[in-house]
């Protein structure tokens, strides 16, 4: 089986700290065991976060396209993933928070996308999907042609002026929904209980998907405490997928950071290093920080 678990590394030095100080046995025996096969990614900077480029490249396709892999229907259209958020003014500028922050009900989502399908309505060829709460994915035949943008994953948790789109149709459309949004009555209902209103939405993810899927499971579990800047959750997950999941028979493995995403194999091994891994663990933490 191929494991793929996203947002196993993070560059944030407090981050780096938790899982040097985390016991994990279980990967540990793994990457002894398995030998680095492929690398994925470049920087912190680019549009999209390494597992979406590794998932691309195993579903052979040249641009990740996570908006059609999660609503995985229909070729036709091309799709996006419309995340309701809340922008927050600062000293230091504007910031994105991460969606979970919003403590968004499903009822209150369909709500919500009831009020900005006036935007993006059926009438004019456009579909919509409520993957949950904070995943709407909204698709066109033409529409969203040509159009890129950074992964929300990107954005979240962090100043939004590096990672807003030069498009100016996405531009637009994301005045439009705070325009739309200011003021709502939806937002005072938000607001009289305390929530952040919801006043702007974050479009990218954007493509259309080849029906080629991937033959790995994705195991997320460390992307919302990551997100949200909850270190005790992330670390206290990290020991959840040791236990559970990398205590199995896998035979390929890939770890994603903010940088790079690394798959493991097995792969045969000359006597020589067989008994140099036997003799001398692998340093888990060093792999980790190097994503």
């Amino acid at each position: 089986m191929h494991l793929m678990i996203p947002h196993a590394g993070a560059l944030d030095e407090a981050a780096r700290h938790a899982f040097g100080a985390l016991p994990l046995p279980n990967l540990t025996a793994l990457l002894a065991r398995l030998s680095l096969a492929e690398t994925w990614g470049s920087d912190e900077f680019s549009p999209q976060p390494p597992h979406h480029l590794a998932l691309a490249a195993l579903r052979g396709q040249a641009q990740p396209s996570a908006a059609a892999w999660a609503v995985d229907a229909d070729t036709e259209l091309a799709w996006a993933l419309m995340t309701p958020v809340h922008l927050a003014v600062g000293t230091d500028g504007v910031d994105v928070l991460p969606p979970a922050a919003l403590q968004l009900s499903e009822s209150d989502a369909a709500r919500f996308a009831a009020v900005l399908q006036e935007l993006w309505p059926t009438a004019e060829g456009w579909h919509w999907r409520m993957l949950d709460a904070t995943r709407w994915a909204i698709g066109h035949a033409t529409a969203l042609e040509g159009l890129s943008a950074a992964s929300i994953e990107r954005a979240a948790g962090r100043p939004i002026e590096p990672w807003l789109p030069d498009s100016r149709v996405l531009r637009r459309w994301q005045n439009e929904a705070q325009m739309l949004l200011h003021g709502h009555a939806l937002n005072l209902e938000r607001e009289a209980r305390g929530q952040h209103a919801i006043n702007s939405v974050w479009i990218g993810d954007i493509g259309r998907s080849n029906g080629r899927p991937a033959n790995v499971r994705v195991d997320a579990r460390l992307t919302e405490p990551l997100l949200n800047g909850d270190l005790a959750a992330w670390a206290e997950a990290w020991q959840r997928l040791d236990a559970g999941p990398l205590a199995g028979e896998l035979t390929s493995l890939t770890l994603c950071g903010e940088r790079f995403a690394r798959r493991f194999t097995a792969q045969p091994l000359s006597l020589v290093e067989k008994l140099r891994r036997r003799l001398k663990a692998p340093d888990v933490s060093a792999v980790l920080e190097a994503l």
